[in-house]
């Protein structure tokens, strides 16, 4: 279903009437533009006529004047334009997002326990030697990422003052993302204390690594999850570089990120088994070494090429 636009354009229109517009609010209004439009064939997706659709929209968008007012415009009413620092300062009064009380309470509890659980965790390293590479403190290990991950996940869930929730897949991802970290620092935390066996060490590693690869392959893939006052700010002091201006060199990199952890781990694993980890380990640098080389080579793409494709 194609869903129709046009009367976003008018609505849009009708509140940038009488403002002095210049490049910044020129950039803000197609931004907004493209926003609504998307929110409003959501909307007629799900039955609403377009007229009702671009109404919600701009009415859940909120007060454009304030965003015009926001990066310098004077709203049409004469104004005189605030200084940047000022109206950064201001534009973040006016769309503050105060948190859930129910959040709070959970981020409070959440936060105690995963105090509790690294407190025990350390306790057993240096105080109880035997203990540490039992089932019981690999349990609280696992317990602590536990609710790493539900912290992470829920914290991403809501919506602040510049950012729009994250949906619920894709928050979930980084949740587990961050356990496997998390759980990957605990099982590692064993072998700077003591001499666990070989295949804890490996996991450890294998953990770690892949809750690293995991938050890199979320972070290029990420859509725009600001909202459209913080994008506005954002645009006077952006840096332009070449994942922002190219999404399939971002996606390209994802999966090229992928593709070298999952050589240099199975290097890993092997060597480890047949010669042993005094040598395994290079493996592992050598991961380290390609990503950051090949991070380098898509980030800041060759002049010559750039001017070719112009």
């Amino acid at each position: 279903m194609n869903a129709d636009s046009s009367d976003i354009h008018r609505l849009l229109d009708e509140a940038f009437a009488g403002v002095d517009m210049t490049p910044e609010l020129q950039d803000l209004k197609e931004e907004l533009r493209g926003n609504l439009a998307a929110r409003s064939a959501e909307l007629q997706a799900k039955g609403r006529d377009a007229a009702s659709a671009a109404r919600t929209a701009v009415a859940e968008l909120g007060s454009i004047p304030e965003l015009i007012a926001a990066v310098g415009g004077d709203g049409g009413h004469g104004g005189t334009p605030l200084p940047p620092g000022a109206a950064a300062a201001e534009a973040a009064r006016l769309h503050r997002v105060r948190p859930k009380p129910g959040f709070v309470v959970r981020a409070s509890v959440l936060s105690v326990a995963i105090l509790a659980f690294g407190f025990h965790v350390v306790f057993d390293l240096v105080q109880q030697r035997g203990a540490a590479t039992s089932l019981d403190a690999q349990l609280w290990v696992i317990g602590f990422a536990i609710l790493i991950a539900a912290l992470v996940t829920d914290s991403l869930r809501q919506e602040t003052a510049q950012h729009y929730p994250m949906p619920l897949a894709r928050s979930v991802r980084w949740g587990l993302a961050s356990g496997v970290l998390a759980a990957g620092v605990g099982y590692g935390l064993f072998f700077l204390w003591h001499q666990p066996p070989l295949g804890l060490l490996a996991a450890a590693i294998i953990l770690a690594l892949a809750g690293i690869m995991t938050m890199i392959a979320l972070g290029v893939t990420q859509t725009n999850r600001l909202k459209p006052w913080a994008l506005a700010q954002n645009r006077q002091y952006e840096i332009d570089d070449r994942f922002s201006q190219d999404p399939a060199a971002a996606a390209r990199f994802g999966m090229y990120t992928v593709i070298i952890w999952i050589v240099a781990i199975t290097l890993f694993v092997v060597l480890s088994i047949v010669v042993g980890f005094v040598w395994s380990w290079l493996a592992l640098v050598a991961g380290f070494v390609a990503f950051f080389l090949v991070l380098a080579r898509m980030l800041f793409a060759p002049a010559r090429r750039e001017q070719q494709k112009q």
